[in-house]
């Protein structure tokens, strides 16, 4: 693996058992980062910046961006189990 030509890299790969959610976490890095498909369970994303400050920010702002559509993804399936079990008992 080659890393770009500035001084702070890195790489962050996301797991994911569910190949939906997989698709909706990378979805919704698609105004953030570019994205590479390791397989139907996993992606990656690269980092690179000239400050490790910037590189920080940056994860940071990623990171919570991935927090933020995880916690989503953790509503709507709890949601749909809710109006599963609601019509089971109709």
């Amino acid at each position: 693996m080659t890393m770009a030509g500035t001084p702070f890299s890195l790489v962050c790969t996301i797991q994911r058992t569910d190949e939906r959610q997989l698709k909706a976490m990378r979805d919704s890095m698609t105004s953030e980062s570019e994205t590479t498909s390791i397989d139907d369970q996993q992606f990656s994303f690269n980092l690179h910046e000239g400050t490790a400050k910037d590189l920080r920010a940056m994860w940071n702002t990623r990171i919570r961006g991935l927090i933020a559509s995880d916690e989503i993804l953790k509503v709507i399936q709890t949601a749909g189990s809710s109006t599963n079990s609601d019509s089971k008992g109709s």
